[in-house]
């Protein structure tokens, strides 16, 4: 495996780690609260989305951010062979997740730039790793 394999391998391990880590504390934090309060956040924020508390979006950020993003990271640790291209989708899915969270309730924290960033380098190195695999065979 040549060094650049590694140093995305690498990469996006933390990547997922620190996206999955993260949704799980926020959804956990939006579950036990959804009211947003103990996030810095109220139910106004909702008035344009189909949601009239954070309990759905809570539960969707756990599950598919945080468990999704923790579980490709074993994935990544154990080099399963599929892991890079989940990877990819969950930070795909993470990109669009923080697109439709601005679209719905505007801007409201730089968290929003910085986990699109991550998904975006999430899907970036996920790609270099599986094109730089398949073409080191």
């Amino acid at each position: 495996m040549n060094m650049l394999v590694r140093v995305s391998r690498k990469s996006f391990l933390v990547l997922e780690f620190f996206n999955g880590l993260s949704a799980l504390a926020g959804g956990i934090g939006l579950i036990l609260n959804p009211d947003g309060k103990a996030l810095g956040m109220n139910v106004e924020m909702l008035s344009a989305t189909p949601f009239e508390s954070f309990l759905i979006p809570g539960i969707v950020l756990f599950v598919v951010n945080g468990l999704g993003n923790t579980t490709d990271a074993v994935l990544t640790l154990r080099k399963h062979n599929m892991s890079a291209y989940v990877a990819a989708f969950l930070g795909f899915v993470l990109m669009v997740w923080i697109v439709s969270q601005v679209a719905w309730i505007g801007y409201q924290s730089f968290l929003q730039p910085l986990y699109f960033i991550t998904g975006l380098a999430q899907v970036i190195l996920a790609y270099v790793f599986v094109v730089k695999n398949t073409s080191s065979e």
